[in-house]
């Protein structure tokens, strides 16, 4: 429901809420930008309120609203540089780095990656201690239920890229890790743009050579392509209830399948439509059959886990 009571009354609070924040009274623009953006998220409005929030030093504030919208800090320089600030007033140095590796900000990348670089050294010194102790439990991750591994990889992002890096080297080759958080941690590698050979305990408990370099996005693996395809065009069309229904399900598997997913998906039609229990329109061998059944067994068994964890 609208706080505002006509657009003439909404017309008039956001004059008020930019006279204000031309006016630098950083308090009073951030409360009447929050009631605005709350009843209306445009990305003028996202930017407002996050920069008034920014400069009335509410920095964590301004970082969930953020990134509510992150794209909308890609259109120019200035609003690049207020994500960025942000986010480095947070200590979200590895977003940070994800951020300038975007295609868009190809402009400002090497100046925004130097700006990281220079708020974790001064990160290193100030907060060692901090540091060293999220450091420990981010290393420790396997040790812990699934929801506070979560949290930990969340607190995890706020280190410096080098201990970062060591901890995630480490964690991908934890047995006791959720499949689903090494794929992100594996994935997350290729958003940093991280180039270097590291091994991966996959959900065969065999330990594989992963070039990051040669990663792709989930979404750009072929068997994902041909199921979204599937999803959207064929049981969309005739199902669209059961599609919605199956996505979830679908995109938790890709991703536990993180990155070897065309080598297990060999028919991406008839694995969905197993998932559904629906009539193959493909016919599959004996052993083809029974891999994919296998396969699919493994993943219900994560997914049971995960499902418990969050119902916990």
């Amino acid at each position: 429901m609208s706080d505002f009571s006509s657009p003439a009354a909404r017309d008039n609070a956001f004059k008020r809420a930019v006279a204000a924040f031309d006016d630098r009274h950083w308090s009073t623009a951030s409360d009447l930008f929050e009631t605005l953006y709350h009843d209306q998220q445009t990305p003028e409005l996202n930017r407002y309120l996050v920069a008034s929030l920014y400069q009335d030093q509410k920095y964590l504030l301004a970082e969930q609203y953020a990134a509510e919208q992150d794209p909308i800090y890609l259109d120019s320089a200035q609003h690049f540089q207020l994500r960025l600030d942000v986010a480095l007033k947070n200590q979200q140095f590895i977003f940070a780095r994800e951020f300038c590796q975007v295609a868009q900000a190809d402009s400002w990348r090497a100046g925004g990656l130097a700006q990281v670089e220079a708020a974790e050294a001064a990160a290193t010194t100030e907060l060692a201690a901090t540091q060293r102790v999220i450091a420990k439990q981010f290393y420790h991750l396997g040790d812990v239920p699934f929801n506070e591994q979560r949290q930990r990889l969340e607190r995890a992002r706020q280190l410096p890229l080098k201990l970062y890096l060591q901890g995630v080297q480490y964690l991908l080759v934890d047995p006791f890790l959720h499949p689903l958080l090494r794929a992100d941690l594996l994935e997350g590698l290729m958003r940093l743009h991280v180039e270097q050979s590291v091994k991966l305990h996959w959900l065969d408990d065999q330990i594989y050579p992963v070039a990051t370099g040669d990663l792709r996005p989930v979404n750009e693996s072929q068997a994902a392509q041909a199921i979204q395809d599937y999803l959207q065009n064929d049981l969309g069309q005739t199902d669209p209830m059961l599609a919605a229904n199956l996505q979830q399900t679908v995109t938790l598997q890709l991703m536990m399948l993180y990155p070897f997913i065309d080598r297990t998906i060999t028919t991406p039609v008839a694995w969905v439509q197993t998932i559904a229990g629906l009539p193959l329109t493909t016919l599959l061998s004996d052993q083809d059959a029974k891999t994919m059944q296998s396969w699919q067994t493994t993943l219900n068994r994560y997914m049971a886990e995960l499902f418990g964890a969050i119902d916990h």
